[in-house]
């Protein structure tokens, strides 16, 4: 008899220590069903309680922890009709949206990512680039009526912003309005999966209508023609990220036919967020005169590039997160007549747009607004013969000798590059990038730099073998 006791407490001592013996300490962690990266350890003594930190620490990576949390929404579903899950609640009728929060104005984010936009527009229009900027509503604003009884939505937030955008001017469309019009007759987002996103009638409605507007800026971009695609019925087993099951049917559209080819030249080898590297390159030989365009996008926008390749000669997609804040880096690479930049009302927010990189980081002005300044040559570079690389993307680092510059631009066939100016122990290098192809049948190149003062420019000639 002692020993069965013995047993059972050997067992249960294990199943008590099985979760903590599988503690996930790997760094860098993301949660497929938070969908958002787990607390590192080092995070714990940062800010706040420390006690506090350390139970979240806990919590976000004992062992077996999605398996836990997958039975325990199952089980509260079955029995009590309850959605207990770190990422979803229920609503009214079956509508299931995303967890729900105390909606807090923050006025100074708010000013500091519309001054963001207001300068990426001046940047691109400085330099003869349509720019629009795209705000996407969530389910939570199109379908408030089917909020939880006694949740009292508001959204101070976007009202701020939207009203920051309009007093500066800003070339913007929020495409709340067209998935409002639509949606009497339409589902524009699924009742049960994907409470974060549009489904593909609601990308179709909101796409068409920044089509619409782009149209306006430039005749050659085709608007969308619903004829192309053919309507599928699909059915969602799963929420996303999740395991909870559902049955839900819903609408995919598929090309008749695909005309653009996608393009893999440089996935290996462009810059980009190690924690947001959506990337997509296509280029449609059937639409040659259409405008080139760089789009700058969130999560509603990847896996539907269907609904925008047919319109445009080429299309460049940058996953938005911290990327758009190099948007001269891949201006430089992809020399584009449109720019779109995207974003979600739910996404603003430092930790998809830091605060602190869109306040610090410079831009170079338009080569233009130096025109009158006088030569002079108070740098110089020592080497003047650079080597073209053998890969898709050539990234040039050129250390320059004098006085100080300001800003750095490099000319290629007289076409004007924006350059990086980094400095490492006094010592000045001037950083750019741009496509192989563009420069393999060059064999020289300019750089203007501006002076630290910006009254004086000195060109250097540079050649290439």
């Amino acid at each position: 008899m002692k020993k069965i006791h013995l047993f059972r407490i050997v067992l249960f001592l294990f199943i008590i220590a099985l979760p903590i013996i599988n503690m996930n300490l790997k760094p860098n962690q993301v949660s497929s069903i938070d969908n958002r990266e787990l607390i590192d350890f080092s995070e714990i003594f940062l800010q706040g309680s420390v006690t506090e930190n350390t139970e979240n620490y806990i919590e976000d990576r004992i062992g077996f922890r999605t398996e836990m949390v997958n039975v325990y929404t199952k089980g509260m579903d079955l029995l009590f009709d309850e959605m207990i899950h770190p990422s979803y609640q229920y609503g009214k009728d079956g509508y299931i949206f995303q967890k729900l929060q105390e909606n807090k104005l923050d006025k100074k984010f708010q000013e500091i990512y519309s001054d963001f936009i207001l300068n990426f527009q001046n940047y691109c229009t400085d330099r003869d680039i349509k720019f629009l900027y795209a705000v996407e509503p969530s389910k939570a604003t199109v379908y408030s009526e089917f909020l939880p009884e006694g949740y009292n939505y508001d959204n101070k937030n976007l009202s701020y912003f939207l009203s920051l955008l309009k007093n500066k001017n800003i070339n913007y469309l929020y495409t709340r309005e067209a998935l409002m019009d639509a949606k009497d007759s339409k589902q524009v987002f699924d009742k049960k999966y994907d409470a974060g996103h549009w489904n593909e009638t609601g990308a179709i409605i909101g796409i068409s209508s920044i089509l619409d507007r782009l149209h306006d800026l430039d005749s050659g971009v085709d608007k969308f023609d619903i004829n192309k695609y053919e309507a599928v019925e699909y059915t969602n087993t799963t929420l996303p990220a999740s395991y909870f099951p559902i049955d839900e049917k819903t609408t995919h559209y598929n090309l008749k036919k695909n005309n653009s080819v996608y393009v893999t030249d440089f996935n290996n080898e462009i810059k980009i967020s190690e924690k947001f590297r959506s990337f997509a390159h296509y280029k449609n030989p059937n639409n040659k005169d259409a405008p080139k365009i760089l789009i700058f996008g969130g999560s509603y926008f990847q896996g539907r590039e269907k609904f925008l390749t047919e319109s445009f000669s080429e299309l460049v997609m940058i996953h938005n997160y911290h990327n758009v804040i190099d948007y001269d880096y891949y201006i430089n690479i992809f020399n584009p007549d449109i720019v779109l930049f995207e974003s979600t009302e739910y996404t603003h927010s430092n930790y998809y747009f830091p605060v602190d990189e869109m306040k610090n980081s410079t831009y170079n002005k338009s080569l233009k607004d130096y025109s009158n300044l006088s030569e002079s040559k108070f740098a110089y570079v020592k080497d003047n013969t650079f080597k073209k690389s053998n890969t898709n993307l050539t990234n040039f680092s050129i250390p320059i000798e004098g006085e100080k510059a300001s800003y750095a631009y490099a000319d290629i066939s007289n076409i004007i590059l924006d350059c990086r100016i980094t400095e490492v122990n006094g010592k000045q290098n001037i950083e750019f990038s741009i496509p192989a192809s563009e420069i393999e049948n060059l064999n020289e190149f300019s750089l203007y730099l501006i002076s630290e003062d910006e009254s004086e420019f000195t060109k250097i000639s540079l050649k290439l073998n």
